[in-house]
This record gives structure tokens, sequence and C-alpha cells, in this order.
């Protein structure tokens, strides 16, 4: 069993619905994305760059945008020092999905290398 699969399986019950949500679209809006348990979350990788991500966390699911700070999106919240951004969810009612799909879009054509700290397009 995949260990994305077995993370999803044991997550809190409240935040089950959510991650449940969150990897279908995550799955749907990177068909070609490999996806791993990376840092003790799952994490969905473009040629091996890591673009999203999600964690259980007592007060919801956290999702991180390893560009999100570059999407130029207000609910997107900076996190570190480099170009990631987040958005935190707590219930699939309170998703956006029109602007979850477009962050997922976004992931997929900006994407900083971290490796070698330079943006692809």
């Amino acid at each position: 069993m995949n260990d994305v699969v077995k993370y999803n399986e044991a997550a809190d019950a409240a935040n089950r619905p959510v991650i449940d949500f969150l990897f279908e679209e995550f799955q749907q809006a990177l068909p070609t994305a490999s996806f791993k348990v990376w840092h003790g979350a799952p994490v969905f990788f473009l040629d091996d760059i890591p673009v999203v991500g999600y964690q259980d966390h007592k007060h919801g699911v956290k999702v991180l945008f390893w560009s999100g700070k570059d999407f130029s999106e207000p609910a997107l919240l900076g996190i570190g020092k480099h170009r990631a951004a987040g958005i935190t969810y707590t219930d699939v009612a309170t998703i956006n999905v029109e602007d979850l799909r477009r962050y997922l879009r976004l992931s997929a054509e900006i994407i900083w290398d971290y490796r070698s700290l330079r943006l692809k397009k």
C-alpha cells in the first residue's frame, strides 16, 4: 500500500474528508505528478521538484504550495523564507474549489527548483 494512502487512512477523523477531497483534486489537477510522504506529509512532485502537499493538523489540514508566494493569491499566506505559501482547510464545505483548482494549475506552471534556486516555466 502506498505510504500516502496509509497517511490518509491514519489522519484525524475530523480532517479525513478534507484530506480525501484534496488527494483526489491533487491527482486530477496534477496527473503526471508523483507523490509520496516526504518530511512526514504527503507531497506531490513534478520532475522530482515538490509543488504541493498537505498535512493533518489539530486545527485542520494545512496545504503548502512550494512556489505559492509567486501566485499573487491573497488567500495564500507566505510560509518561511523562500517562495512557499499555504492555506488551512477545516471542512470540505469551506473549500473554494475554483480557487483550489487555480492554485493547483499555478503550482504546475510556476515552479521554483530549490536545488538550483531558479524558476522553471
